[in-house]
């Protein structure tokens, strides 16, 4: 059995009740825009439908089922409860397809509170200092305290007392 024919029963079913469009969830802003720019209009109810060759009405779908169910041949039978199953199954669909909906919009609303409230945080925390560049290589300097007999570790900062003697170490005689 096809959606369109569940869909055909469920109106025949319901006749009096509007259907609405499919929602669409939109997944880029350019659809986003188009969905939203949409309008919903609510269709008219339908009348019921002639079976073309008897011009006879068609049966509501539940009146439909109920006789199915209750009929003396098995294959009927299994039909009624195939087309019900099919309807029950269709309703849950739709209705995990309208949660999940709603749980995106929802989604789509904290991310954007979220933003905003980084951005807020990001303002009020106070701006850190940038380091000021070293007119040195650590390495180096590392090597030249080892061989003049000074304790540096092997990473991190070095002693300011350390690294001026290396600078005055490097200065030409004369400047000193």
């Amino acid at each position: 059995m096809t959606i369109a024919a569940l869909q055909q029963l469920l109106d025949e079913e319901l006749p009096d009740v509007p259907r609405y469009p499919a929602p669409e969830i939109p997944h880029t802003a350019a659809r986003k825009r188009k969905f939203m720019q949409q309008q919903s209009p609510v269709p008219a109810p339908r009348a019921p439908q002639q079976i073309p060759s008897a011009g006879l009405a068609v049966a509501p779908t539940g009146t439909l089922i109920a006789w199915a169910l209750q009929h003396t041949d098995k294959a009927t039978v299994r039909l009624g409860e195939q087309a019900r199953t099919a309807l029950t199954e269709l309703r849950t669909r739709k209705s995990a397809e309208e949660e999940l909906a709603q749980v995106d919009a929802e989604e789509q609303e904290l991310q954007r509170k979220l933003e905003a409230v980084r951005a807020r945080k990001a303002e009020l925390r106070p701006k850190r200092k940038a380091a000021a560049p070293r007119d040195y290589d650590p390495a180096t300097v590392r090597t030249w305290a080892r061989a003049h007999g000074y304790t540096v570790p092997g990473r991190g900062q070095i002693s300011g007392d350390i690294v001026q003697a290396w600078r005055q170490a490097q200065q030409p005689d004369g400047d000193r």
